[in-house]
């Protein structure tokens, strides 16, 4: 009985469970870690999603979208090995951010518009970090340079499209189909207050993850528990800001961009471009919560995302020397 426990992962969840409640029980007062968690979520991350996930939300209700998806599908079929409506999803991702473009392949394969192949170059493809919290949140309020954050953002489309292209050979034997969709009409007359409920849920739901993994971050610094890899990493990069950042922004990438934010921004751009691509556990986890629901596979996603950190990172090494 336990060792199907711990095969299936519930018993390591059960632990860590445990240690949370001992933690917040026994150490101390954590309450500071859910008060910086949800203030920086209202400062760099509300801002940024809550206006698109509205946008995108409208959008992807009406069908005039899906007659322009099918006109991108020449396009999308040539680059990336899919059809318009991943190619639009794309679209959302760019603008939007995390996680709209899984939240958006998950939909589009759960109406069944998008084949099993398709959405697992999709998910790939479309897993982007919004230009808002890129060039504003990041580049301008956290470096106090615009020209940061355009370069990060930069890089970090150039490098998804670059893994986009690669995922376009996964299965490419397979014959796909790309023929148009057949879209239900749907009623527009409770359209708004159904994209600002659903809007409202989506962002309450990242600020929870957000929140959460600020809180585990603390808890986890306060025990010691990352001092063993942040030393590590400080004696690859003979800088602790350095190596305390990327262990933080492996968690949760916000986080870990405002460590590395007191950084030369020379240095900074590289490692702030791997933890955009990244994306950090949290994301990982929000991105991955929309796949299973579409039964999209997972393994794919996340060797996608390890490619884009690392093709981001090379690039930003690059953009760096226009700094």
């Amino acid at each position: 009985m336990i060792k199907s426990y711990i095969k299936s992962g519930e018993f390591f969840i059960f632990l860590l469970l445990i240690f949370l409640c001992f933690a917040l029980t026994v150490l101390g007062n954590f309450s500071y870690a859910v008060i910086d968690g949800i203030s920086l979520w209202i400062a760099c991350v509300l801002p940024s999603l809550f206006p698109y996930l509205f946008i995108t939300f409208l959008l992807s209700s009406l069908n005039v979208t899906y007659s322009i998806s099918n006109k991108l599908t020449p396009i999308t079929k040539r680059l990336f090995g899919v059809g318009g409506g991943v190619g639009y999803a794309f679209f959302l991702s760019v603008i939007s951010g995390y996680p709209i473009g899984a939240k958006t392949v998950s939909e589009l394969r759960e109406k069944n518009f998008i084949s099993q192949t398709e959405s697992v170059r999709g998910a790939a493809l479309c897993s982007t970090s919004s230009p808002t919290f890129l060039i504003t949140s990041v580049g301008t309020f956290m470096f106090n340079d615009k020209t940061f954050g355009c370069l990060l953002f930069l890089t970090h489309i150039i490098s998804v499209i670059l893994v986009g292209i690669i995922f376009s050979f996964y299965k490419r034997k397979e014959k796909q189909n790309f023929a148009p969709p057949k879209i239900p009409k749907r009623s527009t007359d409770n359209l708004f207050y159904e994209g600002v409920y659903s809007s409202v849920i989506s962002v309450l739901t990242v600020g929870g993850m957000i929140t959460i993994f600020y809180l585990l971050i603390e808890i986890l610094l306060a025990t010691k528990l990352l001092s063993p890899l942040i030393s590590s990493f400080t004696l690859i990069f003979n800088n602790e800001e350095l190596a305390s950042g990327m262990v933080l922004g492996a968690l949760e990438c916000t986080r870990g961009m405002k460590a590395l934010s007191s950084l030369p921004l020379k240095t900074a751009l590289p490692f702030c471009a791997f933890l955009s691509g990244f994306g950090g556990v949290s994301i990982i986890m929000q991105s991955i919560t929309y796949l299973k629901k579409a039964k999209i596979k997972t393994a794919p996603f996340l060797i996608s995302k390890i490619l884009c950190a690392v093709i981001s990172f090379f690039i930003g090494l690059i953009f760096s020397l226009l700094l």
